[in-house]
């Protein structure tokens, strides 16, 4: 006895593969909005008899404690939607405080100990010694060094995952360790420091929770009539960082949407083989990719020695990859490529920023927030892979 097909059954299919399609695009667009709204709501809540987690300056100190986490998160997108990861965002950040502030203050950079035959006495002869002295340079030279040595850190990044053809993991685990050895060799395994004669008012307001507005500015604010006025006088009053921030923030949206290396990024992590059929230099795509995050990573590092007060520190922003990695994630990028929006990264900043300042207003511990944050990237990564689930 033979069964006849079900003429409707394709039709079926489509239908049923459209709705996932479109419920998908639902939640990676407003899944992180609305996520962000209810644990700003729970935290309201919690902390409703002292108010403090809903004061004015308290979000400014949110918007302030973004800042470093969200100019990474910006080159992890681009390196996420190219399909890759970066496990060496924290030490690549640390090797910048301390090259930054080495930089302003001078340093000896020693000589390596090789022996003769390996050109250990052409060095130390070109070197006039043991070490090589670095005279100081100014608070600016020394930060844009820094971001330079940030790019640097993501080309050699990208350098050894297209040249060795091995998965980025594993390549950014090695420089992970790599870099933040060489953070801790430079800085002797101690905090580097200048000194404040050396810090500029700009240097000190870059990231400052409470920025004065010019009398003028502020008196012109005052005017604005209505409830409006307050509020526009406290978004002015947001830290210079911020401003960077979101400036960096629209660069790169409308760099993926309008530029070549934008639409290529999305096409090498959509399907690595079809853009090589395509004539598409993926490995080039992704160096410059990897280049460019490294940049990001690079002023991430500068505003790290920024909020540390001019300090280069080698054993900072450890664990700092982890909340980038979920801050993509969850603002609707994929670990598997090919996906990644500019303003869902700041949304999933904002959550990270949202839960370690509510929690601490709330009274949590430090290891309960520590919890907190491991379930929210468990969860982030598990709702990947299940938005990806019918891809397969």
């Amino acid at each position: 006895m033979s069964h006849a097909a079900d003429p409707n059954a394709p039709a079926a299919g489509q239908r049923a593969a459209r709705l996932r399609g479109t419920l998908g695009w639902v939640w990676t667009v407003f899944g992180p909005f609305v996520g962000l709204v209810l644990i700003i709501a729970l935290f309201a809540w919690l902390t409703r008899d002292s108010g403090a987690f809903m004061s004015a300056y308290n979000w400014r100190t949110i918007a302030v404690q973004s800042v470093i986490v969200g100019t990474a998160a910006l080159g992890m997108t681009l390196i996420m939607i190219v399909g890759g990861i970066d496990l060496s965002v924290g030490s690549a950040v640390a090797l910048v405080t301390v090259l930054a502030a080495s930089l302003v203050g001078g340093f000896d950079l020693p000589v390596p100990l090789l022996p003769g035959a390996l050109g250990g006495d052409l060095l130390r002869r070109l070197a006039g010694g043991d070490s090589l002295a670095v005279p100081p340079v100014p608070l600016p030279v020394a930060m844009v060094a820094g971001v330079l040595l940030g790019g640097l850190c993501g080309l050699v990044n990208g350098a050894l995952i297209t040249r060795l053809n091995v998965v980025p993991f594993i390549v950014t685990l090695g420089t992970m360790k790599a870099f933040r050895g060489l953070a801790k060799w430079s800085a002797g395994s101690t905090s580097v420091y200048i000194d404040d004669a050396d810090k500029a008012p700009w240097f000190k307001g870059l990231l400052a929770t409470d920025a004065a507005l010019p009398p003028g500015v502020e008196a012109q604010l005052g005017r604005i009539p209505g409830a409006a006025g307050p509020v526009v006088q406290e978004v002015a009053r947001l830290a210079p960082g911020v401003w960077i921030l979101l400036a960096l923030s629209v660069l790169i949206a409308l760099m993926l949407r309008s530029s070549l290396l934008g639409r290529y990024a999305y096409a090498v992590g959509s399907n690595e083989a079809t853009a090589r059929l395509c004539g598409l230099g993926v490995s080039g795509i992704k160096l410059a990719i990897f280049g460019l995050a490294g940049l990001l990573t690079g002023l991430a590092g500068v505003m790290q020695f920024t909020y540390l007060g001019g300090t280069g520190d080698p054993t900072t922003a450890e664990g700092l990859e982890l909340q980038v990695i979920a801050a993509v994630v969850i603002g609707g990028g994929s670990l598997s490529g090919g996906e990644g929006r500019v303003l869902g990264t700041l949304i999933g900043v904002l959550i990270m920023s949202v839960l370690n300042n509510g929690s601490v207003h709330a009274g949590f511990p430090n290891p309960v927030q520590d919890i907190i944050i491991g379930v929210i990237i468990i969860a982030a990564v598990t709702l990947d892979r299940l938005r990806h689930r019918g891809d397969a």
